[in-house]
């Protein structure tokens, strides 16, 4: 398994990107602003808006849940099995520090499962979902900050500088989300928050798929 861990990680996020994909596309259509626009919009509607049971312009959204499902279950697996397990190439030199890595990413991938079963449109479930939602990115923040230290420590100084970005990125859309206008206030305020979702999460998968590459090379030492 560590020896195809890399290139296993790799196609599950291309899955995870596909199926995101497909899901757009099967999307009933409306945003927080705009509520009769029939179709997705990359840069107005929230990756969450995908799985939605009612889309906002009210129609039904089923094959689009089912589809968003099935990606944020792949994504899920694909990034807690390779950060739980690329943990274990510091083991031996840090113990201590490898167990913080893999607490941080159970605690994101709970927080990920938690995105997935509480749909936005539900009332009850609302604040629990952005409860996770939030919880997805400032887990993710203490992640990338302990696997750049590790990372650096094998001297994987182009790998650690890739999670040095996706930190500030995440820590920008972190802030973000704490003083920038609310996303239904205006099309504008909705255009940034979702075009930086979008970012922030396109950052932690390329990040991801770069550290796969960082940990393939440390296979190729062993």
């Amino acid at each position: 398994m560590r020896y195809t861990l890399g290139k296993t990680t790799r196609i599950l996020l291309l899955s995870y990107l596909s199926l995101l994909t497909l899901a757009a596309f099967f999307y009933g259509g409306g945003n927080y602003v705009e509520k009769q626009t029939p179709y997705y919009n990359f840069f107005k509607n929230f990756i969450s808006d995908l799985g939605r049971t009612t889309s906002h312009s009210g129609d039904d959204n089923s094959i689009s849940i089912i589809l968003f499902s099935i990606g944020m279950f792949v994504q899920l697996v694909a990034v807690l099995i390779y950060l739980v397990k690329a943990a274990d190439f510091f083991t031996s030199e840090y113990p201590k520090i490898s167990l913080l890595a893999k607490l941080s990413a159970v605690f994101g991938s709970i927080s990920l499962l938690g995105v997935v079963l509480t749909p936005a449109d539900v009332p009850s479930l609302y604040s629990l979902h952005i409860f996770f939602a939030n919880s997805v990115f400032n887990g993710a923040l203490v992640t990338l900050g302990i696997y750049s230290y590790l990372f650096y420590s094998k001297g994987l100084k182009n790998v650690t500088y890739a999670l040095f970005i996706c930190s500030i990125v995440i820590l920008g859309y972190i802030i973000f989300l704490e003083v920038g206008p609310a996303p239904w206030k205006s099309i504008e305020s909705l255009t940034i928050h979702a075009t930086y979702q979008k970012i922030a999460v396109l950052s932690l998968v390329g990040t991801v798929w770069f550290m796969s590459k960082g940990t393939d090379l440390l296979d190729d030492k062993v």
